[in-house]
């Protein structure tokens, strides 16, 4: 989120009939349906060989029936096709249950545990209802100390992402991971009483368009102004748009400076496949409304590429580029590669992780993946569970850099096509064997709710509803 990954509503948001601002922002108080609380599974540690799991009265039932208990926990190994356990073989998969609680490696999970196959040794699976796994997310995301109404906001879209995105990883035997391709989870150690509070005053609420969960994302900070979602992803939504933050506020990453060098830049370009060579000039060649970068291209003695700045961050590392808000700089020059980005000048809270929440479907016109798959990167199988789950684009795309790494040849230019608004070309900067200084704002991707955003907002005054609103414009809340 992620997808990813920054690195996040509820309840008494009941729906009153809302203010003009929210008339404006398009926050419909129509019927919606709230989430029944179902069972998800999460995949808390995946092909391990051993391990410790822990609590009172632990009673282990296997795939045959077979049923053992512990006192105080247990070492568990692979063995054979099962686990060891205490010094019994168990066949898996095997349910583990215990009164108090039960713990795996020093965290503590509501629910149960089973132990299921892995691609290597076992896999250890952690099932309990939506809402206890809401309570293990939300101070992950988002600081407990933080104003309510964001807290609640935050719940809401923890909630929502769970509810459409249930399945996600259905073929390793698992709904969702822990990490930042889904939300990070870390069970009953990650709850506190105001988050707690957050998700209960919000339970069952979701956020949704067309009568469907809707489709949300959420980073750390904007810089200033979200990123509208098909210059990210490729697949457009209108209610995740570029718009401007609705109040001004500061955090940690609201600016901040990174230097890349030549060697550091043909390494990252060749590891997406575009073999330029040594790099020679570098240009932001379109930029979105609201100054962000959507794409460049490189200038290399073996030729030139075009790619979107967001895979372009991805593969330099999403915390090494910290967000696609940026301009380019030759290092001593004072010549940037984009004129200078509107947006807010982004007031004072605690920091939180950045979020990466999951990836949306199908590729954008200037798509690597499209490439990749025309250079016969992928198998057929491959292609067609892509189509079948999108949302695994980046996923693929890590994979298909992996290996495009020892492919010879060099990689024709991409062309980006014209896009609303038209392209901005800006000057080239060139560089020789020199440095490029990346002067950016925030942190993630930019879509959808932004924390530091949401904060501020809170700080104002502004309720989890009018939060939700300027972010998601013309969903619905429902109950």
């Amino acid at each position: 989120m992620k997808n990813p990954v920054p690195a996040k509503l509820r309840f008494p948001c009941v729906i009153l009939v809302l203010s003009i601002y929210l008339a404006i922002c398009g926050l419909a108080a129509s019927k919606t349906e709230a989430a029944q609380n179902f069972n998800v599974k999460i995949g808390v540690s995946d092909g391990v060989a051993n391990g410790k799991v822990s609590g009172d009265g632990i009673v282990f039932t296997d795939a045959k029936g077979l049923k053992g208990s512990v006192r105080n926990g247990a070492a568990i190994s692979a063995s054979g096709g099962g686990i060891s356990v205490g010094g019994r073989t168990l066949a898996l998969p095997v349910t583990a249950t215990a009164k108090s609680g039960l713990g795996w490696n020093g965290v503590k999970y509501r629910g149960r545990l089973i132990f299921i196959r892995g691609a290597k040794g076992f896999t250890v699976v952690n099932e309990l209802d939506l809402e206890n796994y809401v309570r293990g997310i939300l101070k992950m995301e988002m600081g407990a100390d933080w104003p309510f109404e964001a807290l609640k906001a935050q719940a809401i879209l923890a909630r929502t992402f769970a509810v459409r995105n249930r399945g996600r990883f259905s073929k390793r035997g698992y709904d969702f991971d822990v990490g930042e391709n889904s939300q990070v989870y870390r069970g009953v150690n990650s709850e506190d009483p105001r988050t707690d509070k957050a998700v209960s005053s919000t339970t069952g609420l979701i956020l949704t368009w067309n009568g469907e969960p809707a489709e949300v994302f959420y980073h750390s900070d904007s810089g200033g102004a979200t990123a509208d979602v098909s210059h990210v992803w490729g697949s457009g939504r209108p209610y995740l748009l570029a718009r401007p933050e609705a109040v001004n506020y500061t955090s940690p990453n609201s600016t901040w400076q990174l230097t890349l060098s030549n060697a550091q830049l043909t390494s990252i370009f060749s590891k997406m496949g575009h073999n330029v060579g040594s790099v020679t000039a570098l240009e932001v060649a379109q930029i979105d409304d609201m100054g962000r970068a959507v794409t460049l291209k490189a200038t290399g003695d073996r030729g030139a590429a075009s790619m979107k700045a967001h895979d372009f961050r991805m593969a330099a590392g999403s915390r090494v580029v910290k967000s696609t808000f940026f301009t380019v700089t030759r290092a001593g020059s004072g010549q940037s590669t984009a004129p200078p980005q509107p947006g807010a000048t982004p007031q004072v809270p605690t920091p939180q992780p950045a979020q990466t929440p999951p990836k949306p479907a199908s590729g954008p016109r200037v798509d690597p993946l499209i490439e990749m798959i025309d250079a016969g990167v992928f198998t057929t199988k491959e292609i067609m569970e892509m189509l079948m789950d999108p949302s695994k684009k980046e996923e693929y795309l890590q994979m298909g850099y992996e290996r495009m790494k020892n492919k010879q040849g060099s990689t024709k230019a991409e062309t980006p096509k014209a896009a609303t608004p038209p392209p901005v070309v800006v000057p080239l900067v060139q560089t020789g064997n020199g440095n490029f200084i990346f002067n950016g704002k925030g942190w993630g991707h930019g879509v959808g709710l932004s924390q530091w955003g949401a904060k501020a907002m809170a700080d104002q005054g502004m309720k989890c509803e009018e939060i939700l609103a300027h972010y998601f414009p013309g969903t619905n809340i429902g109950k």
